[in-house]
């Protein structure tokens, strides 16, 4: 009987030692050290390359695009002027509301009133409308604004400056510097009391570091 017993003892040990050596084996990926891991994809719908963009402080990037009629223009072409990135898509309520209620011809004109050569521009970077790219033209005659419209067809241009809503603005000193990028002024909701665009412009002419300098863009985002 004892040596019964001896035998179902001696198989019951070595079960248990098989058993554990499996459970150490089979460990999941979770146990895997972290910075073994793949990285994780960027939370921002795939578009990592967008929100990157141009810096505050720091040259803006060169580029080169077609305008609504056909014409090449580049940045360079601006050269010791103040220029102004404004990107649009027609058929954005949000793009439209600031159209419409006058917040963009505001803009133009507190901008125009401190330089009067300052150029100001609005860009389409809708890749992924081409019924949007065909509007444009006719969109910023309608609402009587006369400013030279640049079709980033490819959304090259976009993913470059980082614009990831319309509107989303950008302001360029004569020395071709970003000095401020964000929101047209400090309401989605249409009853903004400053405009972040022409107060920058203003604040440039006087001599003042622009402040803010940064601000978070509202609107629809940008159909790249």
């Amino acid at each position: 009987m004892k040596k019964i017993l001896s035998i179902v003892l001696a198989t019951s040990l070595a079960a248990g030692f098989t058993a554990m050596s499996v459970g150490q084996d089979s460990k999941t990926p979770d146990s895997a050290p972290q910075d073994a891991r793949p990285p994780r994809p960027a939370r921002n719908g795939g578009k990592g390359e967008a929100t990157a963009g141009a810096k505050i402080g720091e040259a803006a990037p060169a580029f080169t695009l077609k305008t609504t009629d056909g014409k090449d223009w580049s940045l360079a072409d601006a050269k010791g002027k103040v220029v102004v990135l404004q990107w649009i898509n027609p058929e954005c309520p949000v793009c439209q509301r600031v159209m419409t209620d006058g917040t963009v011809a505001a803009s133009i004109k507190g901008c125009k009133d401190q330089f009067a050569d300052v150029v100001y521009i609005a860009v389409n970077s809708s890749a992924s409308r081409k019924s949007s790219l065909d509007s444009t033209a006719a969109y910023l005659k309608d609402n009587k604004i006369d400013v030279p419209a640049l079709l980033d067809s490819e959304g090259k241009v976009g993913k470059l400056f980082g614009a990831r809503t319309t509107p989303h603005c950008f302001v360029i000193d004569a020395k071709g510097v970003l000095v401020y990028k964000g929101a047209i002024n400090d309401s989605q909701a249409g009853d903004g009391k400053i405009n972040y665009v022409a107060q920058a412009v203003a604040q440039m002419k006087k001599g003042e570091s622009v402040v803010p300098s940064e601000t978070k863009p509202f609107g629809c985002s940008v159909k790249y």
